[in-house]
């Protein structure tokens, strides 16, 4: 083929590309017209949405306010608590862990925080639990720490008092309550176990939780601004987490700067963005065995008894993940498809969930399977 020819062959190649990029994020309307909508309406506040596909980013925008009181917008880099998807985080920070042989799926965790030899059941009994229990949810543990208030609607608001309390001090109290059932035995769903594995962490590794993560999943992974301790000088990017009850909208978090976040939460502690996280996921759709080997990444996504992967949520093809400040994050095996949104705002009459529901129902529909 000669030069002409094969210029000529290059164009065709990156018009076709363009052009199917065009189709992609134009049969996107729909997915994102919903979250224009639920704005106007005042059905949320706002939030930032993100579509990806094979790598690359489709479509992304912000929307509405972070800040209603300042009438602050959300820009495409406002930093989202985004609460429990950062248990799939802990979870691959882990599996490095178990990568190394530092660590097996199915150790007892006795083997590691010697406080819970004593622990017993609510028939006075001691059950023993692995990893793998606390990474699929049927450890048994109770679902929140005892020391963290619960309450509607994130499950125990991050106020002062829980961000600064100790990793090793909370699962002190979590070793001191009962087993609510015999491990492997049932699903439940529990912000307790991530904190636990957490805990895992620190002991095999040597290092503080969020340490390690930053140093095998984050860094690695360029999630540079994927942070569970903002910095000061980022207080006015972080977006306020609104709620709504009884038709009263109240807010239940706003980053204080002042307070040093010693809790850094391994069920829930990071703050990031779309963009941010884009990486995280594309590393198990690729599966290249660079941050996690292929067969920790296999291990993950694997349906373990009572339906969760570990760490994942596995649905209708996705593994996906919710957080309780209203975000969600999924990716689809079979079409590559990333799909990210992250609202601050839970309303008591589920209206957050339908829209974020309704919103993953629109992009699904724009690729063929």
């Amino acid at each position: 083929m000669n030069v002409k020819a094969n210029h000529r062959l290059l164009i065709y190649l990156l018009t076709a590309t363009t052009l199917s990029a065009a189709v992609r994020a134009d049969s996107l309307d729909a997915a994102f017209a919903l979250l224009r909508k639920a704005v106007e309406d005042k059905q949320v506040p706002g939030g930032i949405a993100l579509v990806a596909r094979e790598g690359r980013i489709v479509r992304h925008e912000a929307f509405g306010l972070r800040d209603i009181e300042n009438q602050l917008p959300f820009t495409t880099n406002t930093l989202c608590w985004i609460a429990s998807i950062t248990k799939p985080v802990t979870v691959a920070a882990a599996m490095t862990l178990v990568d190394a042989g530092k660590i097996a799926l199915d150790d007892p965790v006795e083997k590691y925080l010697a406080e819970f030899h004593e622990q017993k059941d609510t028939n006075g009994a001691h059950q023993v639990f692995t990893i793998r229990h606390l990474m699929s949810h049927t450890s048994g543990l109770v679902p929140n720490p005892p020391t963290r208030r619960s309450a509607w609607p994130i499950g125990g608001p991050l106020d002062d008092a829980w961000l600064v309390q100790n990793l090793s001090e909370i699962v002190g109290t979590i070793a001191r309550s009962q087993l609510r059932f015999k491990p492997g035995s049932k699903f439940e769903y529990s912000n307790s176990a991530l904190f636990v594995l957490g805990r895992v962490i620190e002991v095999v590794s040597g290092k503080p939780y969020a340490v390690f993560v930053k140093e095998k999943i984050l860094e690695p992974l360029r999630m540079t601004d994927t942070l569970y301790a903002p910095r000061g000088s980022d207080a006015k990017r972080v977006a306020k987490i609104y709620a709504r009850r009884d038709d009263q909208r109240e807010t239940i978090f706003q980053f204080n700067p002042a307070v040093k976040i010693s809790n850094t939460a391994p069920d829930g502690g990071l703050f990031s963005y779309p963009a941010q996280f884009v990486p995280f996921l594309q590393m198990f759709l690729d599966n290249d065995g660079r941050v996690l080997s292929r067969e920790a990444v296999k291990d993950m996504l694997t349906p373990q008894p009572h339906g969760w992967g570990l760490g994942w949520s596995l649905q209708d093809g996705l593994f996906m993940h919710e957080g309780s400040s209203g975000t969600l994050a999924w990716a689809d095996l079979k079409t590559g498809v990333i799909g990210i949104i992250f609202l601050q705002f839970r309303d008591q009459n589920k209206s957050d969930e339908r829209l974020r529901k309704a919103f993953r129902d629109a992009v699904d529909s724009a690729f063929e399977k």
